[in-house]
């Protein structure tokens, strides 16, 4: 068999396309006379729920906006009226809304300076000398296995000072032992902690009921002392809770002396004033302590105070953060905690490794290979302007007033004093402050609630219960309609389905042949039967 392909050509093609338009075009006319009825009845309906939307909810304008008997000017007019104050509404809660998440806090001045109560500072202590002989050499024997005797001792001795005077801010002695693949494999940290030489300080306040708190840290500046310093307990890495931090010594402005006095034995360094809700990382108060030096501070204190409204707000709305909430990775969060975190990340990203100042940033220890990268990177000098942080909700800002030094001069070789004897001391004390500042919120969520309600009544004339109603009104009115078409549906199939019954049994009973059926009557008048027997 053989199928051939039937070609139409345009005019067959012109003429099937024009009854299909025609017949489509009869089609929506003859429909056009039932959507308008139903558009219409549809149109009315609406009309009559408005009216009933506008009468319950109190608003007047709705109703004479769908009454058919005033002009069609004056409905006009009114709904221009109405769709303005919606305008004006929506325009003024969605900038209520975005003040609200913008500004909503206030900081204020507080005077009533009587009954406050105040951290003194803490202190940061580097001492200059920070290497013990005897341990170092020690260290060497067992790592190198180098003694004195041998010609690489003072090599080796000059790696120490190295990686013991290294700061953040100046390691380039550090890098200059990149190339030596035998301090690869060193934990710097470790070499710190083995060859530093500990340093005894007597520490005594006007609260002789009170311990300040001393504890050996790793900071931007090496190997430090702590004074004072509840936050500085971060940065050993150990997981800390921020409820069970140790309180720095506080005392009532006004009314106590308050001040902390350390004196030192042998040795000096370089002093870091700062927060206790801080760590050591800035310029600000730097003080150098040298032999026979009493030098006495006073710092003046300028300390913001947080609501504790200012939970209910995000960190986004405050722009700041509390202590003892966790971001940016850190646990227990403080601003140049956040700083120092971001300058050890880009230190990791830059060179696969973070420097020994960093031990609570989890990454690989950097050697001195690891240095020498990071020196050619100039780090941490570009990552000053990069980093940014949130500040603290609660902030304490010492600045040194007045400081008084005074030498006590070297003695002769028959007046060396003892060991216990202080060869310098520093005492730090606060001048008692009349002004702090106060971070509130002043526009809380209550009040913006309050804002929308302003502005829908001022506008609209409207209030939530109206607006409940007017829902309840259009809700249930459209439950109304919903049911009615469905009954209507309903109708209409079972209808279609009696219908197309009866037509299916009028054409069977077309189709099947026909018997007569005889009735009662029309068997009497039958012959009766003959029997045969």
């Amino acid at each position: 068999m053989s199928y051939h392909l039937v070609s139409m050509d345009s005019r067959q093609w012109w003429f099937w396309w024009k009854r299909i338009t025609t017949w489509t075009w009869n089609r929506l006319l003859a429909l056009l006379p039932t959507v308008l009825a139903g558009f219409k009845s549809y149109s009315s309906r609406l009309r009559e729920m408005a009216e009933i939307a506008g009468a319950e909810a109190g608003v007047l304008a709705i109703s004479l906006i769908v009454n058919r008997q005033l002009h069609t000017l004056e409905r006009s007019i009114w709904l221009v009226v109405v769709l303005s104050s919606i305008y004006a509404a929506i325009m003024l809660s969605g900038l209520q809304y975005e003040r609200y998440l913008n500004s909503p806090t206030v900081i204020s001045v507080d005077r009533d300076y009587r009954g406050w109560n105040g951290s003194l500072p803490a202190v940061t202590l580097c001492y200059y000398d920070h290497i013990d002989s005897f341990k170092a050499n020690e260290y060497i024997q067992d790592v190198w296995n180098v003694s004195i005797i041998d010609e690489d001792y003072f090599y080796f001795m000059d790696f120490l000072y190295a990686v013991v005077n290294a700061t953040a801010s100046n390691y380039a002695e550090l890098a200059k032992f990149a190339e030596d693949e035998r301090f690869d494999q060193v934990d710097l940290y470790e070499l710190i902690q083995r060859v530093d030489r500990p340093f005894e300080q007597v520490i005594s306040s006007f609260d002789a009921n009170f311990k300040v708190h001393v504890q050996m840290v790793m900071t931007e500046r090496g190997s430090c002392y702590a004074i004072n310093s509840p936050m500085s307990s971060v940065l050993s890495g150990k997981p800390i809770v921020y409820e069970e931090m140790e309180q720095p010594l506080s005392c009532q402005y006004g009314k106590q002396q308050c001040y902390i006095r350390m004196d030192l034995y042998e040795s000096t360094g370089v002093l870091d004033v700062h927060s206790p809700y801080e760590v050591s990382a800035t310029e600000a108060n730097i003080v150098a302590l040298h032999k026979s030096d009493e030098i006495t501070a006073s710092f003046k204190v300028l300390e913001t105070v947080a609501s504790k409204n200012l939970y209910e707000l995000s960190v986004a709305q405050r722009k700041c953060v509390f202590n003892n909430e966790e971001t940016s990775n850190l646990k227990i969060y403080s601003k140049s905690l956040c700083l120092a975190r971001c300058r050890a990340v880009m230190a990791l990203e830059m060179c696969n490794c973070v420097p020994f100042f960093y031990q609570f940033v989890e990454g690989p220890g950097c050697n001195p290979a690891g240095f020498e990268c990071l020196l050619d990177f100039k780090w941490p000098i570009w990552a000053l302007h990069i980093c940014k942080c949130p500040s603290t909700c609660t902030e304490i800002e010492y600045t040194m007033q007045t400081v008084k030094k005074s030498s006590w001069g070297v003695k002769n070789n028959d007046e060396v004093a003892s060991s216990e004897t202080a060869t310098s001391s520093f005492r730090w004390d606060l001048i008692p402050p009349k002004v702090r500042m106060r971070r509130d919120v002043v526009y809380s969520f209550e009040d913006l609630i309050v804002s929308f309600g302003g502005a829908l009544a001022f506008f609209v004339g409207v209030s939530v219960l109206g607006l409940v109603e007017m829902g309840h009104v259009l809700f249930h009115n459209m439950l109304l309609d919903i049911s009615t078409l469905i009954r209507w549906v309903y109708t209409q199939a079972r209808r279609h389905r009696v219908i197309h019954r009866e037509v299916a049994e009028a054409s069977t009973s077309k189709h099947r042949p026909s018997q007569q059926r005889l009735s009662l009557a029309d068997t009497a008048e039958l012959p009766p039967f003959d029997y045969v027997n």
